[in-house]
């Protein structure tokens, strides 16, 4: 009956891990943006090889009447135990990477005296006990530092990291927390309680095991949720794209016969004006003709801009350095501006550094524009939640809520006539939705503010 109990202890206990290496190992976590993707991998592996310790170690509990417990097998035992744990290890070392405590570098400074002193532990007790009470003492050894050790260390960096998860925006962050709480548990329960206390030690590890599994695998959820969320944002890019690529083919040929006609239209009129005698009234009307001659022309590469769709760049930007850009180009214009600058310099998208500089310099010249009176402008960037926030603010008057919904439309301006073609924020929001972003516009006390967000880049 015993036996029975055991057995059916054992089989559980093996069973949990084995599950955890397939819970994980069934995830697609290669576009995961969730940091914690990075390490999924080594927990399973640690389940994968302590399922087999402990199944391993059922095989010769069941068959230890046909076998003598020899030097050698007792060493294999040892040894597994270990390798098992070390898995265990590598995991809590990368979850430290993962995690923003202050003190990781001191933490792991400790791990590394401590496993080396358990290395000189080994060569200096080897030859001066009896080799079966080094065996044990060493077992008692790995379970202490490497079961103990990495478990708690392991289950603490998850709960801490399980804040940041709500920080960011994912959720999930209460599985995650039960996770580390059960890896804390089963710590405690393979370092410190041994099977010789009897039978109920195996049935405790086997509900940490347990805790570990169920908890992991509500935890796990949080990547089918990102997914979904992945696949649903990369649909609605593609039938963006396939309705700008139609839209922009179109106009980009209707702006094509639009120039030839406007470019011999001028040239004509400059023909004319060396063959008609001086008159004011006939320069006058001339003027006339070359201003609205230039202007379609102006409007003409506009919309050829607009409609030139084209694939962007996806590389690593840092987002102040293509602020200080669009500042630098507009320095001549904000010399009589009171300048606020307050940037995140370790905020980063991945994204085309040029197009996204000739955004910032668009918003930051409609800002200009914008201040009549007051002459203040503020610009900020900080990450919220999976975002990265560009803000840039003008001292204006603001603008009303209808003209908001319009602002962005192409064509759209409230500028004088002829003093802009209205394609500015189009092109702004064109390349924003092109990163994945979006382009908001709203008041403020002090004027308005116009908002570029796009995914920031993770850590």
């Amino acid at each position: 009956m015993n036996m029975l109990i055991t057995f059916n202890i054992y089989l559980v206990y093996g069973l949990a891990f084995f599950a955890i290496f397939f819970a994980i190992l069934f995830q697609d976590l290669s576009k995961s943006r969730i940091r914690i993707a990075e390490a999924l991998p080594i927990l399973a592996v640690f389940g994968l090889i302590h399922g087999l310790h402990e199944w391993s170690e059922l095989y010769l509990e069941m068959y230890e009447h046909e076998y003598r417990l020899t030097t050698a097998l007792h060493t294999f035992q040892v040894i597994k135990l270990w390798l098992s744990y070390i898995a265990l290890g590598a995991f809590a070392w990368k979850m430290l990477d993962i995690t923003r405590w202050h003190y990781v570098l001191w933490v792991k400074r400790f791990a590394v005296v401590v496993i080396l002193m358990f290395f000189v532990s080994l060569f200096v007790r080897y030859g001066y006990d009896d080799y079966t009470a080094y065996l044990r003492n060493t077992a008692n050894q790995i379970r202490w530092i490497f079961g103990l050790g990495a478990g708690v260390l392991s289950g603490v960096a998850i709960y801490s990291y399980a804040n940041e998860l709500e920080t960011e925006g994912h959720g999930a962050s209460l599985p995650f927390k039960m996770t580390g709480v059960a890896l804390i548990c089963y710590g405690f329960s393979a370092g410190v309680l041994l099977v010789e206390l009897g039978l109920w030690v195996l049935f405790v590890r086997t509900l940490c095991a347990t805790a570990i599994l169920v908890s992991l695998w509500y935890a796990l959820r949080i990547f089918d949720q990102e997914r979904n969320s992945q696949i649903e944002s990369a649909l609605q890019q593609s039938l963006q794209y396939a309705k700008l690529k139609e839209l922009g083919e179109l106009t980009s040929a209707v702006a094509h016969e639009i120039k030839t006609p406007l470019s011999s239209a001028m040239m004509s009129c400059d023909l004319l004006e060396h063959h008609l005698p001086e008159n004011e009234l006939h320069q006058r009307q001339l003027d006339r003709i070359r201003y609205g001659l230039e202007r379609a022309a102006e409007i003409s590469h506009e919309v050829l801009n607009y409609a030139h769709h084209r694939p962007i760049k996806r590389d690593d930007v840092k987002l102040s350095s293509a602020i200080k850009s669009a500042v630098s180009l507009n320095q001549y214009r904000l010399e009589s501006f009171t300048l606020t600058e307050n940037f995140d310099d370790n905020l980063h998208v991945l994204g085309d550094a040029g197009l996204l500089e000739e955004v910032f310099t668009n918003l930051l010249a409609n800002a200009i524009d914008a201040c009549t009176q007051e002459q203040r402008i503020s610009i900020a960037s900080y990450q919220d939640k999976l975002n990265a926030i560009i803000a840039i603010s003008d001292s204006g008057c603001g603008i009303t809520e209808d003209v908001i919904e319009k602002a962005t439309k192409p064509f759209f301006t409230t500028k004088p006539k002829g003093e802009g073609t209205g394609m500015g924020l189009a092109i702004a929001k064109q390349i924003v939705l092109q990163h994945s972003g979006e382009l908001v516009l709203y008041n403020t006390e002090q004027g308005l503010t116009v908002e570029v967000r796009i995914p920031r880049k993770m850590s």
